[in-house]
């Protein structure tokens, strides 16, 4: 695999053999680039990788991304482009590309019009026009290079189901292939470091922790957080001896502690509910959980319910997005309905009372894991996907 920004080898040739194979792949990321790079890691397919700054002011990024890109493109002269960077930098990518007449892929981790159509009426609600028009104007980008995309990588099922639909594209250019497994970011399996460090290191005193680790920079995720909190009230308020434990950072977060302070009546339940924000090194939460709980109306395939099965934690989360893809209901955990009122409080309740089962549910989370999430697994599903692709493109 080569760095195409100098087109020196970073960590040596991709695949098992050092020649260049019958299909070159220019690959644009930005955002955890770990996800893309290290599965071609494992392929045999000749990949250069072009990292796209995030940083920097808009002229300063653009002028960065054209340099490079079409340094990359004369360089290399790709079979095709799998772009994994999207709003201004990847309309340039897209367009550079377009001029070479080199097809591009486009990579999509989360459901891209739910996300910024949910910010446009926020904004509007609260009567940020310039805010809903600026969100108005980046999907507007987005869709553009949705527009030309020769095909698709998505993370799901359900999110290849809504490219389908939003954009038209044949459902056989529509390629599933799943997040790569954290692998060390949960750290050892539950019960197998000691609880205490965590406890201590937040200032957690239960016998029985629940967890939900999220992104608070969206709405949607806060509305997730706030479904699981009304249905644990009740088994917070009925055992002393049970926390609950919410990590995660983002503009929500703050909101977070005040919904806590509104709604949490009893002091003594409202001290056992933990918002802590930002962690840097949750495996030490992983370790303290009994069990991981997930609810949120915005995702893809959730790397943190990943973490928590590598850390050998049952996952109760509601029946959406990936994870449907990722928990087994009645196997490795349980699928809910959020709007069907008691239905994660009684399948937590099950999972506290069998100690047994929350440890059976825990080691086929983390067996899924390493059969479907491992690195050399999601490479071949990815370069068998684009070796298809590319004969049908021909």
């Amino acid at each position: 695999m080569r760095d195409a920004d100098d087109g020196r080898a970073s960590d040596g040739p991709t695949g098992s053999d050092s020649e260049p194979t019958d299909l070159s792949l220019l690959v644009f990321t930005s955002h955890r680039p770990e996800e893309v790079v290290e599965p071609l890691r494992e392929t045999d397919l000749d990949v250069a990788v072009v990292s796209v700054d995030d940083g920097g002011s808009l002229p300063s990024r653009a002028a960065t991304t054209v340099r490079r890109t079409r340094r990359a493109l004369a360089a290399h002269e790709p079979d095709a482009v799998l772009l994994d960077c999207y709003e201004a930098m990847g309309a340039l990518v897209t367009l550079l590309a377009d001029r070479r007449g080199v097809p591009v892929v486009d990579r999509l981790v989360g459901d891209t019009w739910l996300r910024f159509e949910n910010g446009i009426r926020e904004a509007k609600r609260e009567g940020e026009w310039g805010r809903a028009a600026g969100y108005r104007a980046i999907l507007g980008v987005d869709e553009f290079v949705f527009s030309r995309a020769s095909g698709f990588v998505v993370v799901s099922e359900q999110l290849g189901e809504v490219v389908r639909r939003r954009t038209g594209c044949p459902p056989e250019r529509i390629g599933n292939v799943p997040v790569p497994a954290p692998g060390g970011g949960a750290g050892a399996g539950a019960g197998e470091t000691e609880p205490a460090t965590g406890g201590d290191r937040f200032g957690i005193d239960a016998d029985r922790v629940l967890l939900t680790v999220t992104n608070l920079k969206y709405r949607a995720k806060l509305r997730g957080v706030e479904t699981a909190l009304e249905e644990l009230l009740p088994l917070l308020e009925a055992d002393r001896d049970l926390a609950y434990v919410v990590a995660g950072g983002g503009e929500y977060a703050s909101e977070l502690r005040s919904v806590l302070d509104e709604r949490v009546d009893d002091p003594d339940a409202r001290r056992r509910i933990h918002a802590l924000g930002f962690v840097d090194g949750v495996a030490d939460l992983y370790a303290l959980a009994d069990a991981f709980v997930y609810v949120s109306y915005l995702d893809g395939y959730p790397r943190v319910v990943l973490e928590a099965q590598e850390a050998g934690l049952p996952v109760v989360a509601n029946d959406a997005f990936g994870m449907r893809e990722q928990v087994e209901d009645g196997e490795s955990g349980y699928l809910i309905d959020p709007e069907d009122p008691g239905a994660l409080r009684e399948a937590v309740s099950s999972l506290l009372a069998e100690p047994e089962t929350r440890r059976r549910y825990g080691e086929r989370g983390r067996d899924r894991v390493a059969r479907e999430n491992a690195p050399e697994v999601v490479g071949r599903r990815l370069e068998a996907f684009l070796r298809r692709l590319a004969a049908e493109l021909g």
